[in-house]
């Protein structure tokens, strides 16, 4: 038994030795042709996942601004949004009197509104936590379609949403003049 397995192997040692000494064309191209389908098949796979993290928003590296044409509570709403390597990387939203001061800041403002919304049944949110949160929403999502609005803050949200929205065609360009909106 073990010599018969011995002689089976040794026949097909021999028999691909013969075959490679008459055929050496054939098996060139055979290996060839394999090697090639290999080496496509690893730049194929290369390609899919490299497009899978590459960025393709089709925004411009810069600094946007966009503001609201008319104050709100003694306020004008702004967002700046600055773009590197394609994405969306800070977003600055904070509103502001006509002599600078922010209401992120504002701290009888923040009283203020958390006690209305308390009273209206509405979570007790502020300028300066509900800024903070849909500003970090678009750079996470980096589209503001995902951006949901914050309870407490609807006004506000969609407010952001429009500044945003209102931007998108400067970033796509690299326009970076400020962008007035119609209240």
């Amino acid at each position: 038994m073990f010599d018969l397995q011995a002689n089976k192997q040794s026949n097909r040692s021999s028999f691909l030795q013969k075959l490679g000494s008459q055929c050496p064309e054939r098996m060139n191209s055979f290996m060839k042709k394999k090697l090639t389908l290999i080496l496509f098949s690893l730049l194929l796979i290369t390609a899919v996942f490299s497009g899978c993290t590459s960025s393709d928003s089709g925004l411009k590296d810069g600094t946007y601004r966009a503001e609201m044409s008319a104050e709100s509570h003694g306020y004008k709403d702004y967002v700046e949004i600055t773009v590197l390597n394609g994405k969306i990387d800070t977003v600055v939203y904070d509103a502001q009197t006509s002599d600078g001061q922010r209401k992120s800041q504002d701290e009888d403002y923040k009283k203020s509104m958390m006690e209305g919304n308390k009273n209206a049944g509405l979570p007790e949110t502020y300028p300066a936590d509900y800024m903070k949160k849909l500003a970090e929403s678009l750079v996470e999502k980096q589209d503001i379609n995902g951006v949901d609005d914050v309870a407490g803050a609807t006004t506000s949200s969609d407010d952001f949403k429009t500044l945003v929205k209102a931007l998108e065609n400067n970033m796509k360009k690299g326009d970076t003049k400020t962008v007035t909106v119609e209240k």
